[in-house]
């Protein structure tokens, strides 16, 4: 699938690029944690952006949905997977 090649993960995001969300993939050492980041608005669709990250390091990420905003560690921000938005998009 060539559409593969433009996905990536939420905790490899570009700071201050506009992406949509594609899934929230299960993680298996937290079973909860995909429907926990559904329920704050990680949905299929949604407009994501990075907006900071901490120092040193990069984690965690203030990261806004929508209209909300929110810190998530970079393992929550690995099971969102997205899709670059369209350039200039803001």
């Amino acid at each position: 699938m060539s559409s593969q090649a433009s996905a990536q993960r939420l905790d490899q995001a570009e700071r201050g690029r506009r992406y949509t969300v594609r899934q929230v993939a299960p993680d298996p050492r937290v079973p909860e944690r995909a429907r926990q980041l559904e329920e704050i608005g990680f949905l299929p669709g949604e407009q994501v952006v990075v907006m900071t990250r901490g120092f040193p390091g990069g984690d965690p990420l203030v990261v806004r949905v929508g209209q909300s905003t929110f810190a998530l560690r970079g393992a929550e921000a690995a099971c969102v997977h997205i899709e670059a938005g369209e350039a200039g998009g803001a």
